[in-house]
């Protein structure tokens, strides 16, 4: 398995698409066209995101207010592992056995952008765009796993979706991570979380402690992180996930790193034949001081718990 950060796409089209959100008149652009997007900025508000053809189209990144809140030298969206340790999804490869320099991904097949709700076209290598929202469709194959995947930003709200099907036959995974977020090093304190208040938090290593240190939160909803210098924070409400699946919260602390929390599910099981299930997050920003940022971030996870359930 090697995760690396070159172009290669098997089959993408692109539909209905505009460049300048204030066009009218929406045009039908031909696949080739979005060979040609290699990163993307958007300003969606007071959140910058970027998408990375290295990183089959998914978001890197997240910025409050011209903070880094989440890194971008990090995978999100979606990857699943298969027996073996074997990872294939956002920005995770595979070296085809048996054939040297053959490389196994995942096969984007269909991506969507929208600028306050209005489709972009005009594709180019580099592009920047802004809006009061931002709104990204994608389809895309994970071997047997159909997968679509969004990203919705609007009133400073990032809400992210992953709906995963799959054919009349079963799966085996070794595990899956539908969303996951690598906040920045510099957030130095968390708290989790359930729809009732906080039961745990910490502090994040500093340098010189272990290269890493991990933690399971099966009964958490939702994480928060600080950043002091800034005095800004970020919480992750797990929204929505499959009533018949398990979803747990996992995280990884590498110092000067980052901070990775990943929403884990169908740890060593096997997806069932017919499968169709959505996993949804919901991350939302606050200002605050050390000295009252936990309740700063126990007030947004009840807002963004109420945003859940009106749009759930």
């Amino acid at each position: 398995m090697r995760t690396i950060s070159l172009l290669t796409l098997f089959c993408v089209s692109l539909a209905n698409v505009m460049t300048n959100p204030t066009l009218a008149a929406p045009a039908t652009q031909p696949s080739a066209d979005f060979k040609k997007l290699e990163t993307l900025t958007i300003d969606a508000g007071n959140v910058r995101t970027r998408v990375e053809a290295a990183k089959m189209w998914t978001i890197s990144g997240i910025d409050f207010e011209k903070t880094v809140m989440a890194v971008e030298d990090s995978a999100f969206g979606t990857v699943v592992t298969y027996p073996g340790a074997l990872h294939l999804g956002t920005a995770h490869f595979l070296d085809v056995p048996g054939k040297p320099g053959e490389i196994e991904k995942e096969n984007v097949l269909e991506l969507k952008l929208f600028v306050d709700d209005k489709p972009v076209t005009g594709i180019t290598p580099k592009m920047n765009l802004s809006g009061r929202s931002f709104r990204m469709e994608r389809k895309s194959k994970i071997r047997a796993i159909d997968l679509e995947s969004t990203v919705d930003i609007r009133d400073d709200i990032l809400v992210e979706t992953a709906h995963l099907r799959t054919t009349d036959k079963p799966v085996e995974l070794q595990m899956s991570y539908p969303l996951m977020y690598a906040w920045s090093p510099e957030t130095t304190a968390y708290v989790f979380g359930d729809d009732n208040g906080i039961h745990k938090r910490g502090r994040f290593l500093e340098e010189g402690g272990k290269k890493s240190d991990e933690g399971l939160e099966k009964k958490s909803r939702w994480m928060s992180v600080f950043e002091p210098k800034s005095g800004k924070g970020a919480v992750c409400y797990l929204a929505q996930h499959p009533k018949t699946d398990e979803a747990w919260l996992q995280w990884t602390d590498a110092p000067k790193v980052y901070h990775k929390l990943r929403i884990m599910s169908y740890v060593g099981k096997t997806i069932p034949a017919n499968y169709d299930g959505t996993f949804q997050s919901i991350i939302g920003f606050f200002n605050a001081t050390e000295s009252d940022w936990e309740a700063k971030a126990m007030q947004r996870m009840t807002e963004l718990k109420s945003r859940a359930a009106k749009t759930g």
